[in-house]
């Protein structure tokens, strides 16, 4: 006999579950079943092991440093991409994270915290128009004094929201404002591993007042992708897809190649330059990861 749980967190070669009644449970996987990730649905024998973990609809994660994807949560709704103006992101990182995200079939949204920061004329802040021009929400925040968060609560009052950025933008900030009882959430889960708090290294669920879930991940200095063809790089560049038809080669990598409607279209600002820039960029690291 089993029961279904979803992960709350998972590492090594256990993690932690809640019941459909609320309960936390610590369970034990075999590596042969694969490593379960926050946001999973999975079942569990009498005996606290892990049988089966349910069809994913997607994954988040990064590449490692060999380039090979490693995913941090799974069954996503959002992800929410924090940056602020201190400390500034490099001009690739916030190109990179919507990239992966849709890549992965999960919406972005930009959270600008911090927002009572002067905003610096340089990238990615003089470009985020062209992620509004996507249809990506772009949202400024702030903690301090007090939480201003605008509509990001509204946001994430469903649903499974992942929260990403680089260390120091203010995410345990934001955690804190979203999840009011999370010291509590943090007490539960310490006693259940037996590690106590510390600080985040791995992705853990939490549940929010209105019942949906955040998913909290390590920051990182630096956020990077993994090896990926030309056209899987492409998706994370949804502006592409109704001119790529119109380039002259169909396998088209929007470089050097003549007649290329994608370069034509970002000259004539079809398309925003700063958006085919990036593009070129991460393709140009593709074919360093690549080797």
């Amino acid at each position: 006999m089993t029961s279904s749980a979803l992960v709350i967190e998972a590492h090594s070669n256990r993690g932690v579950a809640t019941t459909d009644s609320g309960e936390l449970t610590a369970f034990h996987f075999p590596r042969r079943l694969g490593r379960p990730l926050p946001g999973d649905r999975i079942h569990l024998d009498q005996f606290g092991t892990l049988t089966a973990i349910e069809d994913r609809t997607n994954e988040f994660g990064r590449g490692d440093n060999r380039g090979r994807f490693k995913p941090l949560a799974a069954n996503l709704d959002r992800a929410l991409i924090v940056i602020a103006a201190e400390p500034a992101p490099s001009p690739d990182l916030l190109h990179r994270y919507v990239a992966a995200a849709l890549i992965r079939g999960i919406r972005p949204v930009i959270v600008i915290n911090k927002s009572d920061l002067p905003v610096p004329h340089r990238p990615p802040f003089n470009e985020l128009a062209s992620f509004s021009d996507l249809g990506i929400p772009v949202i400024p925040c702030r903690c301090q004094p007090k939480p201003e968060l605008g509509e990001l609560a509204d946001i994430v009052a469903s649903g499974v929201s992942l929260l990403a950025g680089q260390s120091g933008v203010g995410k345990t900030s934001l955690l804190n404002a979203l999840v009011p009882d999370l010291a509590r959430q943090t007490g539960e889960l310490s006693r259940v591993t037996g590690k106590g708090t510390h600080t985040t290294t791995s992705a853990t669920l939490h549940r929010l007042p209105t019942g949906a879930w955040l998913v909290d991940t390590p920051g990182v200095w630096e956020y990077g992708l993994w090896t990926m063809e030309s056209a899987e790089l492409e998706r994370g560049f949804p502006e592409f897809a109704a001119l790529d038809a119109s380039c002259r080669f169909r396998n088209c990598r929007h470089l050097t190649e003549p007649g290329c409607a994608i370069r034509s279209a970002s000259e004539d600002g079809q398309i925003p330059p700063a958006r085919y820039q990036a593009w070129v960029r991460l393709l140009r690291e593709q074919e360093r990861l690549g080797r």
